[in-house]
């Protein structure tokens, strides 16, 4: 077989690549950059192949994707696309305090960033078929980029070709916070086929679909396609589960499954659409529904962007409802209610699914929910009946007979023990993880060639992280926290070599232990992306005996079962006030943001 040529006919057009043999960099090490110069040791890793900045669609404002101007000249893709405008990510600034941290500034903003990025091992042949992993990103729908430091693969295919693991990686663009997911009854009205909202989850469906169509060219299979993603981008990969379209094979959904975040109609899928009306000097009740629109197109996009920055609540977005008339809508019902009833894609036959062990720490800092006023406030919006065994579950343990303790003083106890962080990490992660795991190993799928069958599901729980980022003020507090298994999957090594890596010989067995975790995490993930199995040695899940795959420190693995508390039956319904029992596509669960 021929080695893939570094420029590449896509569809749309050709595009030129390059070899990278360096250390992960902040730019790209096609460019001439004082900014990002090698090593000083010179030394030099095995190459990996990489296309940066491919157009996968176009989109005007408020309106789905549509293919992109194609070109006829070859178009260098040496370095990260623009990045769609977006508030900053509180994960990235706290782990930006990190030595080794990569924080890429340097990328421009634009609403035209409907960009995927290719990674391949750098001697890839033609017709060699690889497994592919297309990476969504995560951030409350809010924010993210592909060019981001920890979701960059380039270590993680470099070191799975060396583990004779190899795979191509892609990571795309999709719009966020009201420039994806800005819906309202005006653009129903407008919309040829009476959908609105959810622009960046059909940016995702276009990365994908652009996937199917070209990878091969790349030396990548379109019939092993694996979609992964943490956190929001859990979420749509949930979503994209019951889409009709057969865009990827296999998925992984780190920290997040369908209800994480929300799917409500459209007159509730954006409610700050009113107030930043107003603030555009339009009223929203007596101006025409063009005006209106025309009011929201014309506004700059740093204009938007801020309004929707002062207006935005913690569950102020979500998914929209989209009409079952005619036909063309794709999430007209609640998706975690069809997959129970055995709705999902036949032809994904393989989910992994998993959670952080302490997801919670993050968002009770950043909701306050540290006191025991706050618990207690928090607490009261849910339905009287069950308050009590929220307080016996989470509060600490008094003797038999006489109820739950105390809640702890603020600041008594770690993050990683207050009760106000394990319900968030319940509420938002653990459960709605455990519900769709549930779902998928128990439903049929729904095409008429299985009938009867069963998704296999395998869980797992992450109990470490990088060294650096356990010892760093900045996270040392926080456990095992949300988002802290990217540098794991990712294999972020700059976090634990080079300077850091200096020191005693304990730094050095951390070290080692570091590269250890990121070793197993990757060779699971590339293993199930590349077989359809993570670990022969991993089950998987059975509702009836439910268990799951921990990864603890310095590479550690064990299969444990499940908490009793966790299981079907058993486990607390945390729904809100009001929508214990609702109807289909009704705001279930909170959110914060990222």
């Amino acid at each position: 077989m021929a080695p893939v040529s570094l420029t590449v006919d896509t569809q749309h057009g050709p595009v030129v690549g390059f070899h990278d043999s360096h250390p992960l960099r902040l730019t790209s090490s096609a460019l001439d950059s004082e900014s990002s110069p090698p090593r000083p040791d010179g030394a030099r890793r095995s190459p990996v192949a990489k296309w940066l900045g491919i157009p996968y669609a176009t989109a005007q404002r408020f309106r789905r994707p549509t293919a992109p101007e194609p070109w006829t000249e070859p178009r260098q893709c040496f370095e990260f696309g623009s990045q769609f405008p977006q508030p900053p990510s509180n994960t990235e600034l706290l782990l930006s305090r990190l030595p080794g941290f990569l924080l890429r500034t340097h990328i421009p903003t634009s609403e035209g960033s409907h960009f995927v990025n290719v990674f391949a091992p750098g001697d890839v042949h033609q017709g060699e078929d690889l497994p592919v992993l297309v990476w969504v990103y995560g951030g409350a729908l809010n924010n993210g980029d592909a060019g981001r430091f920890f979701y960059d693969p380039t270590e993680l295919v470099r070191d799975s070709a060396a583990r004779d693991q190899r795979c191509i990686v892609v990571t795309l663009n999709y719009r966020t916070n009201i420039f994806g997911f800005c819906a309202s009854q005006d653009l129903v009205e407008e919309d040829p086929h009476g959908l609105a909202g959810n622009y960046g989850l059909y940016d995702v469906v276009s990365a994908l679909e652009w996937v199917q169509s070209n990878i091969r060219l790349f030396g990548g299979s379109p019939e092993r396609v694996t979609a992964f993603g943490q956190s929001a981008g859990a979420f749509l990969i949930s979503h994209l589960l019951v889409s009709g379209r057969r865009l990827f094979q296999r998925a992984i959904c780190q920290s997040g499954a369908a209800n994480t975040m929300m799917l409500r109609p459209v007159d509730k899928a954006y409610p700050a659409y009113d107030p930043i009306l107003t603030s555009l000097g339009v009223d929203p009740t007596t101006s025409s529904p063009s005006a209106r629109l025309a009011a929201l197109r014309a506004a700059p996009a740093s204009q938007l962007l801020d309004l929707h920055k002062a207006t935005h609540s913690l569950s102020g977005l979500s998914l929209a409802l989209e009409p079952e008339a005619g036909g063309r809508g794709t999430w007209t019902r609640d998706t975690m209610r069809r997959l129970e009833r055995g709705e999902r894609d036949e032809w994904v036959r393989e989910v992994v699914m998993g959670v952080t062990e302490d997801e919670g720490t993050v968002f009770a800092n950043m909701l306050g929910l540290v006191s025991p006023a706050a618990f207690d406030a928090y607490v009261s919006q849910f339905p009287a009946s069950i308050q009590p065994r929220i307080r016996n579950a989470y509060l600490p343990s008094s003797p038999p007979g006489s109820g739950p303790g105390p809640h702890p003083a603020e600041g008594s106890v770690p993050l990683t023990h207050l009760p106000g962080a394990r319900l968030l990490a319940d509420q938002i992660f653990v459960h709605p993880v455990l519900a769709q795991a549930e779902a998928l190993s128990s439903g049929s799928g729904s095409g008429s060639e299985s009938e009867g069958t069963r998704a296999r599901v395998w869980l797992y729980r992450l109990r470490t992280g990088p060294s650096s980022i356990r010892a760093h003020p900045a996270g040392a507090q926080l456990g095992a926290f949300h988002s802290i298994d990217l540098p794991c999957v990712f294999n972020s090594r700059s976090l634990w070599e080079g300077d850091a890596a200096k020191g005693s010989e304990g730094r050095a067995r951390e070290v080692r232990g570091d590269e250890a975790t990121a070793r197993e995490v990757g060779t699971r993930w590339v293993a199930f992306a590349t077989t359809g199995e993570p670990d022969p040695a991993w089950p998987p899940f059975d509702p009836s005996s439910p268990s799951q795959l921990v990864f603890a420190h310095d590479g550690a693995t064990s299969v444990e079962p499940l908490d009793d508390t966790l299981v079907r039956g058993k486990r607390l319904e945390l729904y809100f006030e009001g929508h214990e029992d609702e109807g289909e596509g009704e705001e279930v669960l909170g959110t914060a943001d990222e």
